[in-house]
């Protein structure tokens, strides 16, 4: 059976240190050339002690509190990958507080809108134009922190100390966002035209007992459910440093907004530690399928789990771990690169995914899906360069025989361009 090339190491073809530490990086699908980091700085009095000052680094990706007070602050940097695959600073733009997730929105005309959440529980939005401002690109439209989103029922006394610090969009309602919280929370965020007052759903969908680390939203995960109905329903999963996957589903219309379905969330098994990543597959990857999910965790191991939606019926089959691999350093993102369901190549199907590993660099598994039903993870691309935490990799839309990738690790601020044959 082909599965692509051999597990190749390969080299930069570009590279440059950043002022701040980067935490995270994303490509603009409306313009392929231009990619946004993240950074992170930790601000403390002279006498404390951080990670970075004492050069200690783990798989806690918040460092330690000092016995003194500290604040966070950070940027967003724009860059450009020019043709002979330079990598050319753009605009930087300083944030009030560290960047701790970025992402641009999927949706068909909203690709050039980009948000951002916070170490102050901001949650952000810019929209990057380049042809209308070419040395200030990057404009930013809102900034709601949480005591605003959910009309001052979180008091500022009370979420002085929370962190937003993941989010993600709704794959087909543009205006719908998740966010998870360093308190363990999970909520939904109605944008409208991001331009008006923004609305957080009263009570967390989702509610871990440790930092809720990573959010997904998967569209009609119910078999029973219609295409066209694919925007209504829709499920929420959620990794946790509890060690669990959680999901939960629930319903959205524009005119009432977001309802919990009346069943709590379930909890998944099956990791060792904290659950930090988490990519929905395609639901037509597999006809008849309850739903397939890859899952990253501080365990090192990248997993497959088939999961049915919680609004299907009580005697539905259990969430199964399908496949799992270690990849000697913590998963701690996932990023699905493309799927090939051409069985003439020796598979049913194949996902590749680009996984930011932390201490381990960068890796490019497949996931097979064999003739005999089995799946499996093979790794077949490995960037090692960083010598430090990997919590930011990316790759440009486009691509065709070659991925070009660009790849951040954070305390020694390097960020890296290379690139991985896909043939």
């Amino acid at each position: 059976m082909r599965t692509g090339s051999s597990d190749e190491l390969v080299s930069s073809k570009a590279s440059r240190v950043l002022a701040l530490q980067p935490s995270c990086v994303e490509f603009c699908p409306a313009f392929p050339s231009f990619f946004l980091i993240g950074t992170y700085s930790l601000q403390t009095d002279d006498d404390a002690v951080t990670h970075d000052d004492a050069g200690v680094e783990d798989e806690d990706p918040l460092p330690a509190e000092p016995a003194k007070a500290q604040s966070r602050d950070g940027s967003i940097i724009v860059f450009r990958v020019s043709d002979t695959q330079d990598l050319i600073e753009v605009q930087s733009e300083p944030q009030p507080s560290a960047i701790l997730d970025l992402h641009f929105n999927p949706n068909a005309g909203k690709h050039d809108i980009c948000g951002a959440v916070s170490s102050t529980a901001t949650l952000a939005v810019f929209r990057l134009s380049p042809g209308e401002a070419q040395t200030q690109p990057l404009k930013h439209l809102k900034t709601m922190d949480i005591s605003t989103l959910s009309g001052a029922k979180e008091p500022p006394t009370r979420v002085s100390a929370v962190l937003f610090l993941s989010f993600c969009w709704h794959p087909t309602k543009a205006e719908l966002v998740g966010i998870t919280t360093s308190t363990g929370h999970v909520y939904l965020v109605n944008l409208g035209s991001f331009d008006e007052n923004w609305k957080l759903h009263s009570d967390p969908v989702i509610t871990h007992t440790l930092e809720s680390w990573c959010v997904a939203i998967r569209p009609y995960l119910d078999p029973a459910e219609k295409p066209q109905e694919s925007g209504t329903v829709f499920t929420v999963l959620s990794g946790g440093d509890d060690s669990a996957l959680r999901f939960r589903t629930c319903t959205y219309d524009t005119s009432s907004g977001v309802s919990d379905d009346p069943l709590p969330a379930t909890m998944v098994r099956g990791h060792e530690a904290g659950v930090t990543a988490i990519l929905p597959l395609p639901p037509t990857i597999e006809v008849g399928s309850p739903g397939l999910v890859v899952t990253g965790s501080y365990d090192e191991y990248i997993r497959l789990f088939s999961i049915t939606s919680t609004s299907a019926a009580y005697d539905s089959p259990k969430p199964k771990c399908l496949a799992e691999s270690r990849l000697g350093g913590g998963v701690w993102r996932l990023k699905l690169i493309d799927v090939d369901e051409d069985a003439s190549h020796g598979y049913s199907w194949r996902a590749r995914i680009l996984v930011s590993c932390m201490h381990a660099g960068v890796r490019v598994v497949e996931l097979l899906r064999t003739p005999g039903g089995k799946y499996e993870f093979v790794t077949i691309g490995r960037f090692e360069e960083h010598q430090s935490m990997n919590y930011g990799s990316d790759f440009q839309p486009g691509w065709k025989d070659r991925l070009f990738v660009v790849s951040t690790s954070f305390y020694d601020k390097l960020m890296c361009l290379w690139e991985c044959r896909m043939t």
